[in-house]
């Protein structure tokens, strides 16, 4: 990376990141986000500056920070290197936390966690987060499975604190919502709590990080999130967002009632999802009701979850507005899920094949748009892998399989 200073510039890390790091070093964190009044991104003071520190970025690139003050905050350390070998720094520290996950998976199994690694070092989003220098793993990946680990163990008010810190990456947000919502129904409340505790926690510190002025910024600046997708001036390459409704949304631009519908459709599809999640935690508590969990009861419950945490996991790119191709990296925790052994028989089986599935479509798809002019076919390329994530979502195991408890 350091000795190929242009290419590296146009990472979102050197881009991005790195830049709001140095705007809040030199006291100029006010101009982080675009003013209320503004209509583009172009001439927003961010991207200004960041065409001033990076002298050698083309024209036509388009800098934008959407992520919260908090968030900007985290790469002010960074901001004191070079970009190149602060890029470098970003993707080591992603290297040592995506081993941590695969440690703290493993429950201390070497080999398991060398497994675990490995699967996820091979699935082609965590490798364009770690080349493009993204948060998907830091701030995705990491709470997202220690969340899940803890809940498994049945830690759940912790689990779901560890989720709050979720909001540093809200478009894992949903699969938190739909676990804690599915459980809540079930009548476990305890992730429910826990996770509202940590919305508090991490919501209060975005507050105050840099000020209550820049937090109610960073909100007026949601107004702008589709600017740069629905924009054929920014140039953005449609085949990046794979997510039912942009897709709907790109096909048909500049109709009032699109938006309606395409987010309408993703609000059916996640109750839809909170339903069946929440069938399948029901179908796993014992057919009598004892003060004592059984050994079979209680593995019968941890196989629901791990269900229910695959729908909260495929459902992403078929509710999520803006769901781009490394936002998979979060999904590569289903090579924990199938590794783990809460599953068994018929569904062990699916979920190997799910994830099996899932490994092939992601890494072909990103080769193909590396290596092959799909640029052209914009977001019907995109449709190709929500319809491959639909099918995978619609065939989850569990809500048809019926388990015994001991």
């Amino acid at each position: 990376a350091a000795s190929q200073a242009v290419i590296m510039q146009g990472s979102d890390f050197v881009m991005t990141f790195y830049p709001v790091g140095k705007m809040v070093v030199a006291g100029l964190a006010q101009n982080i986000y675009p003013p209320p009044s503004a209509m583009s991104f172009v001439d927003a003071p961010f991207n200004l500056y960041v065409h001033q520190l990076l002298t050698f970025l083309p024209k036509q690139y388009v800098a934008v920070y959407m992520y919260s003050p908090l968030m900007a905050l985290f790469f002010v350390p960074f901001s004191f290197m070079t970009p190149q070998h602060a890029l470098i720094a970003w993707q080591g520290l992603s290297i040592v936390v995506l081993a941590l996950v695969a440690w703290l998976s493993s429950r201390g199994d070497r080999w398991l966690a060398v497994e675990y690694f490995s699967m996820l070092a091979l699935f082609c989003p965590v490798f364009h987060t770690l080349l493009i220098g993204h948060l998907g793993i830091v701030v995705g990946l990491l709470p997202l499975a220690l969340g899940y680990g803890l809940l498994s163990r049945g830690k759940e008010v912790a689990g779901g604190i560890v989720w709050g810190a979720l909001l540093l990456k809200p478009q894992f947000l949903p699969t938190a919502l739909l676990v804690c919502g599915a459980l809540f129904l079930s009548k476990r409340p305890k992730a429910t709590i826990g996770f509202a505790l940590g919305l508090l926690l991490f919501g209060l510190a975005t507050v105050f990080a840099l000020g209550p002025d820049l937090f109610v910024q960073w909100l007026n600046s949601f107004k702008m999130s589709d600017t740069i997708f629905a924009k054929a001036g920014y140039q953005f390459p449609a085949y990046m967002v794979v997510s039912l409704p942009a897709v709907i949304v790109q096909t048909f631009p500049g109709l009032a009632a699109t938006k309606i519908v395409a987010y309408g459709l993703a609000a059916l599809i996640g109750l839809f999802a909170l339903w069946r999640a929440t069938a399948t935690l029901n179908g796993a508590k014992p057919a009598t009701q004892s003060t004592v969990d059984t050994v079979g009861s209680l593995r019968s419950q941890r196989a629901a979850l791990a269900l229910v945490m695959l729908e909260g996991l495929f459902v992403l790119p078929l509710v999520l507005p803006h769901f781009l191709f490394y936002d998979f990296c979060g999904i590569g925790l289903l090579a924990v899920i199938a590794g783990q052994g809460h599953l068994w028989g018929e569904e062990a089986g699916r979920v190997k094949f799910l994830r099996q599935a899932t490994w092939w479509c992601c890494n072909l798809y990103y080769l193909s748009f590396m290596f092959l002019p799909v640029a052209a076919l914009k977001q019907w390329y995109a449709l190709l892998l929500v319809a491959v994530f639909a099918f995978f979502f619609f065939k989850i195991p569990g809500v048809a399989c019926s388990r015994k408890n001991a």
